[in-house]
């Protein structure tokens, strides 16, 4: 009988601390949602997230911190708690909500395509809300004008990478064109060889003149001219050779 009362009373000492603790995440997501009305999304976000830590799979506790993160614009940190949300309940309703504010938080992070998708999903557990219908036509535009944006984009880059290697091309073209233009150094060569060839042709016809040139000297004459310079070197080398030695007079015997 005694160990039946200890039982009870130990039975009923749980059931007192588990209705403590739901009393305790109902009264934070109470205080929470006051905040929020109030519009002190910071504090909302606070209590939010002491709520998650009292029960990490409360749909409501997350999806109610999603809605403050997305109030002071953190959201990627609200897709994050939406998510979790959806993974926390069974219930169309509140499936469609979370999907919906979840594609809220995308397209405010200008993501269209996630938008797109996840207004799609919130379709499927509420085909007829208005809402969701209205954002996801928003967002496929949004999409449709990134892609567009985009898409001139990527022609204006081709478009510049086509001009510059047509450029190329055509300072090579004229690069290649000035080197078959340039004077080739061996014909340059050639001609030297051609003008030198014309002198010695031009000296042979001089000396080939007639003979009763009267600017042409006889060769009897430039014989005897030879001999005496001939001469007169051979007597300068001899007072060179006696410079410091006995001096030898010139001779008075005239060599012509």
């Amino acid at each position: 009988m005694l160990r039946k009362f200890f039982v009870h009373i130990s039975l009923i000492f749980l059931g007192l601390i588990t209705v403590k603790a739901q009393e305790s995440l109902n009264t934070l997501i109470f205080r929470g949602n006051r905040s929020f009305d109030k519009q002190k999304y910071g504090e909302a976000t606070s209590t939010f997230s002491e709520a998650v830590k009292k029960n990490e799979k409360d749909f409501g506790a997350h999806y109610n911190l999603g809605n403050s993160l997305y109030k002071i614009k953190k959201y990627d940190e609200a897709i994050a708690e939406y998510q979790k949300a959806q993974k926390n309940t069974n219930n169309k309703d509140e499936k469609a909500a979370s999907y919906y504010n979840e594609g809220n938080a995308h397209l405010q992070n200008g993501d269209g395509e996630k938008a797109v998708n996840a207004y799609k999903n919130a379709l499927k557990f509420d085909p007829d809300n208005e809402a969701i219908l209205k954002n996801l036509q928003i967002a496929k535009k949004k999409q449709k004008q990134k892609d567009n944006k985009q898409n001139q984009q990527n022609n204006q880059n081709k478009n510049q990478d086509n001009n510059q290697n047509q450029q190329g091309d055509q300072n090579q073209e004229n690069k290649n064109n000035n080197t078959k233009n340039q004077p080739n150094g061996n014909i340059g060569d050639q001609n030297k060889g051609k003008g030198n060839q014309g002198a010695e042709k031009q000296n042979q016809k001089n000396e080939s003149q007639d003979p009763n040139d009267p600017n042409k000297i006889p060769k009897d004459l430039q014989k005897l001219i030879l001999q005496r310079s001939a001469n007169q070197e051979r007597e300068t080398a001899k007072k060179l050779l006696n410079k410091n030695g006995y001096y030898s007079p010139e001779s008075n015997t005239k060599d012509w």
